[in-house]
């Protein structure tokens, strides 16, 4: 039996791109290889073969965007599923009822036409001219989304927003630089591209303070020893990180918060952490939900659980979304600091830099303690000084005394 294979939801991913095509005409495959791989500004994920078979014909290629529902090979299997048969008397209902849409359709494009007013070559209603009088909106400069090109109170907004937007990105030309040797050009993957842009607009918009602190994690990390030597998965400092900012998060929520209006912010009463994972496509931030009700052990594990699945590209958009903090950890790769950039719609990001061994008097003696550097960007916007300072005081207290209850 021949079916056909098609693109799978992603989501709200608009802009899907194929990026690898795994089979070929005449191929055979079994359950669970994979087919193709899709990227889209957020991830990039695998699509797997539901059976066994045999492909038939490949109707995509690399480089070649694609939406839900697109048929991208087919198959021939021996086992696949047979579609339900559906009676004439319900066959005949459903070409009633399309043509019943049909005919309310074609009602409310008779009634758009009839209401809609042109006016020196501009479609709008009553409701966008009013505004645009009252701000002085030139409405021949925007560009209507709404049918024949009408234009909606959201295109009104949108234009007005886009005057206040910082400039664009800034890019060096290649006709300055040619000349100077040697040379390689690669396309940066979606993802990168994503994060550059993201990024850019964050920094560009936010005005962004860095609270710097120094956290002695002597005694936490004989407790993770102590732990990891009778736990059968192995936790990570990362995690007491994680469950530290988790507790001061609930307690503090303007730094778990969203700036959703003028005046307006909205406080979260859970915690939702994103760890940013450096994969070959680019950094990815996969969020861990509901961190105020997960142990030390549970938040190892989903550590390495989504940092596994960013790294094989099998993330779903569902891991992908609802953060209400970050946290960027470039211990293992070392540096003394340094500053992150706030990932929006957050007021936070915490940056945890490599630990360091430092000599220390205490007690009228010297003593080696391990110090690990944390660094919190904020939006100042949202959060002061103040605020930033004792939650990043309740994060060392905890880290310093930290007990298992």
């Amino acid at each position: 039996m021949k079916i056909d294979l098609k693109i799978p939801n992603l989501g709200e991913a608009e802009d899907t791109e194929i990026i690898e095509v795994a089979i070929s005409k005449g191929e055979k495959i079994k359950k669970n290889d994979p087919l193709i791989v899709l990227e889209s500004e957020k991830a990039a994920m695998e699509v797997p073969a539901d059976y066994d078979g045999v492909i038939i014909s490949v109707l995509v290629k690399e480089g070649e965007s694609v939406s839900e529902g697109k048929i991208f090979a087919t198959l021939e299997v021996n086992d696949a599923p047979i579609d339900k048969d559906e009676s004439q008397p319900e066959k005949i209902k459903v070409e009633d009822q399309v043509v019943q849409v049909k005919k309310e359709a074609q009602q409310k494009d008779k009634k758009f036409t009839e209401n809609l007013q042109i006016f020196g070559g501009i479609n709008s209603g009553p409701a966008v001219r009013k505004i645009s009088r009252e701000l002085g909106i030139d409405l021949t400069k925007i560009k209507g989304t709404g049918k024949n090109g009408f234009i909606t109170k959201d295109d009104v907004k949108n234009f007005i927003q886009s005057l206040s937007e910082t400039k664009p990105q800034e890019y060096a030309e290649l006709s300055d630089l040619e000349n100077f040797g040697d040379f390689t050009l690669e396309n940066q993957s979606k993802i990168r591209k994503a994060g550059a842009k993201n990024l850019y607009n964050s920094w560009s918009s936010i005005p962004h303070v860095t609270h710097f602190e120094e956290v002695d994690v002597t005694n936490l990390e004989k407790h993770r020893k102590i732990l990891n030597d009778v736990s059968k998965n192995k936790i990570s400092l990362l995690a007491y990180i994680v469950k530290a900012c988790s507790i001061v998060l609930l307690k503090r929520p303007i730094i778990n918060s969203t700036l959703v209006g003028d005046g307006k912010l909205m406080l979260k009463k859970y915690v939702n952490i994103g760890i940013a994972v450096n994969t070959d496509q680019g950094l990815i931030v996969p969020v861990i939900r509901n961190v105020e009700e997960l142990n030390l052990g549970q938040i190892s594990e989903k550590i390495n659980e989504l940092a596994d699945k960013a790294r094989r590209k099998i993330l779903m958009e569902k891991d992908l979304k609802g953060a209400t903090f970050t946290i960027s950890s470039l211990g293992a790769i070392g540096g003394t600091g340094f500053t992150p950039i706030i990932n929006p719609p957050e007021v936070g990001i915490l940056g945890v830099s490599r630990s360091k061994k430092v000599l220390q008097l205490l007690n009228n003696e010297t003593t080696e303690r391990l110090i690990t550097p944390l660094a919190l960007s904020y939006d100042h916007r949202v959060v002061n000084g103040v605020d930033a300072g004792e939650f990043m005081q309740e994060v060392k207290y905890l880290m310093e005394n930290y007990h298992n209850d």
